[in-house]
């Protein structure tokens, strides 16, 4: 098979090294003010099983019109991969023309995926968390978990991290992972179970691949907030219909999406614990002042992340703007 000359091929390390979580994160800001200004907007969703029911491909779409640059995103869900050595998510993004329809770009996404994932997170942690939140608690220990520390560090200065896995292996290598990236004030603590976790910090990030909650959510101490990222399908539910209810509100990327794939919400609202006005709106309602935020100190806040085209595409077409310089 043969490529035009203008499609440029970006491998996951190239993508890697185009950019940075600062910049990420001014990426990700930018991107939910064009979707308020209407110069940017998610497209559809398709999610459908691949063989199984566990094994699922999703397949998200954006506009831009300012470049004028739509693309896709392709991401495939097989939670056993692990027992190949292989990544249980897959992703990849391609850019075209709004121009003329040509093919610009094909991304490695894997690294894009979670570093988006973790910018969006810290944009809706700055908006949301308590000014003063400083200690941070991590389930899971994957790609998408290192992401989100490396993230919240940049809107809050964190003094304790504390770390839950199923494997305590995991939480050891996890630990030392992120260790030089921390400031050598921040404590990290490996928790013997994940309501440890839970109750000893300010800020929660749940990034694993479970499709059952994965932790008691009375454990979750006022004032807390929360950041959902793992599930992504409707029959996965990261946290429990507990932490639904208590929250104060609850934010999403695009409410549209969440409706179409966010189990955390789908699964306790088709069980009647919880109506659709439980959804506060989108990180963009948020950001411009649309829709009201946290009120007090003690409000548990809930940002449901179900995975955006239009984030992933800001952040591809940096690095495809980048390689195209080079």
């Amino acid at each position: 098979m043969s490529f035009p000359d203008s499609l440029i091929y970006i491998a996951e390390s190239e993508a890697e090294a185009a950019i940075h979580m600062p910049e990420a994160i001014e990426t990700v800001r930018e991107a939910y003010r064009s979707c308020a200004a209407g110069t940017f907007r998610p497209g559809d969703r398709i999610v459908q099983s691949v063989g199984s029911n566990q094994h699922m491909g999703q397949w998200l779409t954006a506009i831009s019109s300012e470049p004028p640059i739509f693309g896709t995103k392709f991401s495939a869900d097989f939670p056993d991969n692990y027992t190949r050595g292989l990544p249980n998510v897959r992703s990849v993004i391609e850019l075209y023309s709004s121009t003329d329809g040509s093919q610009l770009a094909i991304l490695e996404a894997n690294y894009l995926t979670a570093l988006k994932t973790g910018a969006g997170a810290a944009v809706a942690t700055d908006l949301l968390a308590r000014k003063d939140a400083e200690s941070l608690g991590i389930i899971g220990t994957g790609i998408q978990a290192f992401t989100q520390v490396m993230a919240i560090q940049e809107v809050r200065k964190l003094s304790a991290l504390y770390i839950y896995d199923m494997s305590r292996d995991r939480m050891e290598q996890f630990a030392e992972r992120v260790r030089p990236r921390l400031s050598e004030t921040c404590e990290i603590v490996l928790c013997d179970t994940a309501e440890e976790c839970v109750s000893r910090c300010d800020i929660l990030c749940t990034a694993t691949p479970s499709r059952t909650p994965v932790f008691d959510g009375k454990a979750l101490q006022p004032g807390t907030h929360v950041n959902a990222i793992g599930s992504f399908t409707p029959d996965m539910q990261e946290i429990d219909a507990s932490v639904v209810k208590r929250a104060a509100c609850i934010f999403t990327e695009h409410t549209e999406g969440l409706w179409a794939a966010a189990g955390d919400i789908l699964i306790p609202l088709k069980q009647g614990l919880i109506t659709r006005d439980v959804v506060s709106g989108s990180i963009a309602d948020l950001l411009t002042g649309a829709v009201p935020g946290r009120q007090n100190s003690t409000d548990i806040t809930l940002y449901e992340s179900v995975g955006s085209c239009v984030l992933d595409m800001a952040i591809a077409i940096a690095v495809y703007e980048k390689s195209r310089k080079e």
